[in-house]
């Protein structure tokens, strides 16, 4: 089961997912994603501290939010990925578009 917390502190959106980021939880991520660009986010920060997979509907909710934040001149960074999810993204080139930073 996952679990997805959302908050806006300013102009960052900052969205924490618990357990699997798949297509599961897409939906109800996009939606808190949505809310947060029309309350004004321009940054969005995923922390994937306690993510333990990361399908392709994941990859694409990512891709589709830094889309659209970088339209209103903002950027999406991905932090605390496991080595796992860091070897997935950088295979598919999305570690610089995505600002992603390992797990410490």
């Amino acid at each position: 089961m996952s679990v997805c917390s959302a908050r806006l502190e300013g102009q960052c959106g900052v969205v924490a997912i618990q357990g699997d980021f798949t297509a599961l939880v897409v939906p109800e991520i996009g939606r808190e994603l949505k809310d947060m660009v029309a309350k004004g986010a321009r940054q969005l920060v995923f922390d994937l501290s306690d993510t333990y997979m990361l399908d392709s509907s994941g990859i694409g909710l990512l891709i589709a939010a830094a889309n659209t934040v970088a339209s209103h001149a903002g950027s999406v960074r991905v932090t605390n990925v496991s080595a796992e999810i860091f070897r997935l993204l950088q295979s598919m080139r999305l570690v610089n578009r995505l600002q992603v930073s390992p797990a410490e």
